[in-house]
């Protein structure tokens, strides 16, 4: 493994990462260790699996926008999966969800 990159991403990658996760903690109305470290874990998780992901599907490019989006990812993450949780669990929320976007109630 490079020192340098750990995982394969930049630093500024885990400052960008580190910052949001740290902002989302302090403004969490949560305040358990557990949940902490799930916080911790899903925003790590959110950032890591997903920013190269969202940068080639929006043609964005990597050396500019890696460490915001990655901690947009962070920041949003753990929420986004919640989300998507939900609609797995229960599909008429998709529906819900779409019709809500399109400007429908």
């Amino acid at each position: 493994m490079d020192p340098v990159n750990p995982l394969g991403q930049e630093p500024s990658f885990w400052f960008a990462v580190a910052g949001a996760t740290v902002v989302k903690l302090m403004t969490s109305p949560y305040h358990s260790i557990l949940r902490a470290a799930s916080t911790v874990f899903a925003a790590i998780f959110a950032a890591y699996f997903f920013t190269d992901a969202l940068l080639s599907v929006m043609d964005w490019d990597p050396d500019r926008y890696k460490a915001a989006v990655a901690a947009l990812l962070a920041l949003t993450g753990e929420g986004l999966m919640r989300v998507a949780i939900q609609i797995a669990n229960d599909p008429t929320r998709l529906v819900d969800f779409v019709k809500a976007w399109r400007g429908g109630k």
